[in-house]
């Protein structure tokens, strides 16, 4: 008996968790903007939406959140058809195809995204910026206890990252240890906050995650020892953009 490609399982799996999330995310919101009456036609329209992305030479910030916004509700549309027809799970060939386009997708935006230096103000405004799906799915009266955990988990890694930075803003002496733990409770934030922590973030709590993030290099130069003022910025920076680009990658790749 000949055996379906691991890979194709494991996309499988992988969309059909998603679009049980999508099905979800549609009954506490709007309509969606996509509706289509065969799983054809959807694809149509995400090779469509790849073709345009393609186009693009580079893209701002505000640019990317606009095409991911797209990108996720026709996904979302295209992957609800799809097991509401049973077109996932019966035709490979379909299937195969639409796995195909998303992967292209990804690696689009991806490329657009790295295609300059972005900073860590930037990954916090690209990961605000489309995480309103998220959002909807979270007010619902289902994730009423989910609601309670991320609003808790948010206030306090971001009361920890606050702290450290105000004894930072009034040059409080660090030694060895307590220059590690503010390293990594500076970073925190933007490690430890999935896609769901950040759709649950308050205004109040976007605006500090923003401002922690413009001032990130300049904090972790403080607690490795350097004058970021005096100092060049291939050395104080250094740190803060490879965190950058690697929590950029990471969030493409979990979002698309």
């Amino acid at each position: 008996m000949k055996q379906r490609n691991p890979q194709w399982k494991r996309h499988l799996i992988i969309l059909i968790g998603a679009a049980m999330i999508a099905g979800l995310t549609a009954c506490n919101s709007k309509k969606q903007k996509f509706d289509f009456d065969h799983a054809q036609e959807a694809i149509a329209a995400c090779h469509q939406e790849l073709a345009t992305v393609k186009d693009q030479k580079d893209a701002t910030i505000d640019e990317l959140v606009a095409r991911i916004n797209i990108w996720q509700e026709l996904q979302d549309s295209t992957l609800t058809l799809m097991v509401r027809d049973s077109t996932l799970q019966n035709d490979a060939r379909l299937a195969s195809e639409f796995f195909a386009v998303t992967d292209s997708f990804r690696m689009v935006i991806t490329r657009l995204a790295l295609a300059k230096q972005r900073s860590m103000a930037d990954v916090v405004k690209l990961k605000v910026g489309t995480s309103a799906s998220r959002k909807a799915m979270l007010t619902s009266d289902e994730f009423r206890s989910a609601r309670q955990y991320y609003l808790d988990f948010n206030r306090r890694i971001l009361q920890s990252a606050e702290t450290c930075r105000n004894d930072i803003m009034a040059q409080k002496p660090l030694d060895a240890k307590q220059s590690a733990n503010y390293r990594w409770l500076l970073i925190q934030p933007f490690l430890a906050m999935d896609n769901y922590a950040t759709a649950m973030l308050t205004p109040q709590q976007e605006q500090t995650l923003t401002h922690l993030a413009e001032e990130l290099p300049m904090l972790l130069a403080y607690v490795d020892g350097k004058d970021y003022e005096h100092s060049p910025k291939s050395e104080t920076e250094k740190l803060s953009s490879v965190l950058s680009e690697y929590f950029l990658k990471c969030y493409l790749k979990s979002v698309l």
